[in-house]
């Protein structure tokens, strides 16, 4: 050949689809690319609630309500509950092993269903209506869901934890474009009126047991 032999390169793997490393519990910089995804997915989550009826008629009434508050407390949720879940990834699993998204999204699924179980059966049960606006909106949310809301927390923090391995191997100029973007966009759908669902039918109302039982059949 020309110039000499030439020893033939092996294309180089491009980074673009790999899916980084955020297990680690001690590592504060994966917590950026965390709470980027985080916001991301908050925007299609308003987008799909306020147009394709997500979560019902009380989740548009949370946004409603809350807004940039409902963003801010569930943003910092997610990332407490992925810094849980990479402390048990990290201390159970990770030693001697590679990465392993698949088993960091069951940790991160398993802490999830157990805070979810907590916090229904603790403040949600406990707590009296009127006491607190937000828990009373949670409430509401609760009962017009059912199990399709612990559905719902689930497929949205695997879509945070995906995102998030994407952008853990992304330049920080393209996170924080990305990261920008979505807060710009956030107050819009915010401040949008979509199609929303109709609210659930009120409960029938309870019979007084007096009167029941004076309405019964008699002997």
């Amino acid at each position: 050949m020309y110039g000499g032999a030439r020893q033939l390169e092996a294309p180089q793997q491009t980074d673009m689809f790999i899916l980084g490393d955020i297990g680690d519990y001690k590592n504060v910089d994966d917590v950026v690319a965390i709470a980027s995804a985080s916001l991301i997915s908050m925007d299609l989550g308003v987008l799909l609630s306020r147009f394709g009826g997500l979560g019902g008629y009380s989740l548009n009434m949370y946004f409603d309500t809350f807004g940039l508050e409902g963003i801010l407390a569930n943003t910092s949720f997610v990332i407490i509950m992925f810094q849980v879940a990479r402390w048990f990834y990290t201390t159970f699993y990770a030693v001697g092993r590679p990465w392993s998204p698949f088993v960091f999204v069951c940790v991160l699924i398993s802490v999830q269903v157990i805070h979810d179980l907590i916090f229904y059966y603790g403040p949600l049960k406990t707590i009296p209506a009127g006491k607190n606006e937000m828990i009373d909106a949670l409430k509401r949310y609760a009962a017009e869901n059912g199990s399709r809301a612990l559905t719902g927390h689930i497929a949205f923090l695997i879509l945070v934890g995906i995102i998030a391995m994407f952008l853990k191997e992304s330049s920080m100029l393209f996170t924080f474009i990305l990261v920008n973007i979505s807060l710009y966009i956030l107050p819009f759908l915010l401040n949008t009126s979509g199609p929303k669902p109709p609210p659930p039918p009120p409960p029938p109302p309870k019979k007084d047991p007096y009167e029941q039982g004076m309405m019964g059949q008699r002997f």
